[in-house]
């Protein structure tokens, strides 16, 4: 399989996985508050970031910020009328910038990794 179709591949899943984890963490946020008065499920955010890092080793902090870009837009569009009637704008952008920080962490952390053990 060429490299090309990889890396489109490798994004594809990475956009996928990042709007799969978009949804679940925020159905969470709007159940309620939760007994540790967090939100631990943004945690969740360092999979995709870590996944992207691990498909694309050339460029692991760029693939992941576009992923998580086109994962957001996705899962914004599939959340629609949940999104957009429940929040305010201001809470979802800082929502979503800290989990586009966590999903770059996730990648970050890859890469360190990487470097401690080579």
């Amino acid at each position: 399989m060429p490299r090309r179709s990889l890396h489109w591949t490798g994004a594809i899943l990475g956009v996928a996985l990042y709007s799969l984890v978009f949804i679940y963490a925020h159905r969470s946020w709007l159940m309620g508050a939760s007994a540790l008065h967090g939100q631990p499920e943004l945690l969740l955010f360092l999979l995709p970031g870590m996944m992207m890092a691990l498909l694309h080793v050339d460029s692991p902090l760029k693939s992941t910020l576009l992923m998580a870009f086109w994962g957001t837009l996705a899962g914004s569009v599939m959340l629609n009328s949940a999104l957009l009637a429940h929040t305010n704008w201001v809470i979802l952008l800082v929502w979503n910038l800290s989990a586009v920080f966590w999903a770059g962490s996730g990648a970050l952390l890859v890469r360190l990794l990487r470097i401690v053990w080579r």
